[in-house]
């Protein structure tokens, strides 16, 4: 394949058993182009008939297999269906649905967070965990919901994750925590026909300042099968007897899902991980494949030749076959 132009890289036959038809015209044309016995003739001297000791063509191969032959091995190649890929796309089938449904309020500035050694905002040590998050999910459709007063789409139910992160990254942080109203938009934007297993997964640093509870948008979440995995960050830690009544605990064991917390970016990682874990499926590295036929540029080549067989070899030299 390294010898071709990288235009054919990839270049196959869809149905290559039809090649196996090629043997009919290339039989044709040996039984056409065979050499036919030595003519023979009782004479007394053989000196000056010498050169009819030469094996003749019994018909003129060359020239029929050209006109007739090669038109016919060209549209057998046709139907062998060659073409060449354009691309590969993930089977829609496989994978999971996953909205992001991230905080961007104005203290997730706070610069309280470490990565890596360095102190970081709460914003930048998400928008790194996600990135590696969404990395290591390639059969997934994600989307993103940022939200702070009221939330917005980021990005819709996409597999084309580095799009969707590269909007994450454009957004701007703004004022208020609406979680209630941030689980029922995430929750929308996950609805479809589909059979796959959809999931919100939702990271905030504070509590609910505007719009409905998130315990009054959670019913949303549930009725449409969707589980809302919850994640408070920030660094001070939730103690476990109110972290059991928490309400975004309650959310995420009301649909399915469960409550963690994160008081630093390597929490946060571990989090995601298990997650990442708990949501893995086994899938089958099924593609689908978009492919360019070429099958004309074999069909047209084939029609000018009989053609010309056909309507102006006859005319142009009479006796020609």
């Amino acid at each position: 394949m390294n010898g071709l132009p990288s235009v054919l890289h990839g270049f196959e036959f869809g149905h290559p058993w039809l090649l196996l038809a090629l043997i009919v015209p290339a039989a044709l044309a040996w039984w056409t182009g065979r050499t036919g016995p030595i003519p023979s003739i009782t004479i007394p001297s053989i000196r000056r008939v010498a050169h009819l000791g030469r094996k003749p063509q019994r018909h003129r191969g060359i020239r029929r297999f050209f006109w007739l032959l090669l038109p016919l091995s060209l549209l057998v190649m046709a139907l062998a269906r060659p073409r060449i890929p354009q691309g590969q796309v993930p089977d829609p089938s496989q994978g999971i649905d996953i909205m992001l449904t991230l905080d961007y309020s104005r203290s997730m500035a706070e610069t309280d967070f470490r990565l890596n050694g360095k102190r970081i905002s709460r914003k930048d040590a998400l928008v790194s965990v996600t990135r590696d998050f969404v990395k290591g999910r390639p059969d997934d459709r994600i989307g993103i919901v940022c939200f702070a007063r009221t939330p917005w789409l980021v990005s819709p139910l996409t597999l084309d994750h580095e799009w969707a992160l590269a909007s994450m990254q454009e957004a701007e942080l703004a004022t208020g925590t609406g979680i209630g109203w941030a689980i029922s938009a995430s929750s929308t934007f996950l609805k479809n026909n589909s059979e796959r297993s959809r999931i919100i997964i939702l990271i905030t640093d504070g509590e609910n300042s505007a719009g409905p509870r998130p315990l009054e948008s959670a019913p949303q979440a549930t009725r449409e099968k969707i589980k809302v995995y919850t994640i408070l960050i920030g660094p001070e830690m939730v103690t476990p007897s109110a972290a059991a009544n928490h309400e975004l605990n309650r959310v995420a064991r009301l649909t399915g899902g469960q409550f963690f917390q994160a008081n630093d970016a390597r929490a946060l990682q571990e989090i995601y991980g298990l997650i990442d874990q708990l949501e893995k499926r086994e899938l089958a590295q099924k593609r689908h494949v978009e492919w360019r036929e070429l099958y004309p540029v074999f069909i047209l080549p084939a029609t000018v030749l009989w053609l010309i067989h056909l309507l102006v070899l006859p005319f142009a030299r009479p006796g020609l076959p």
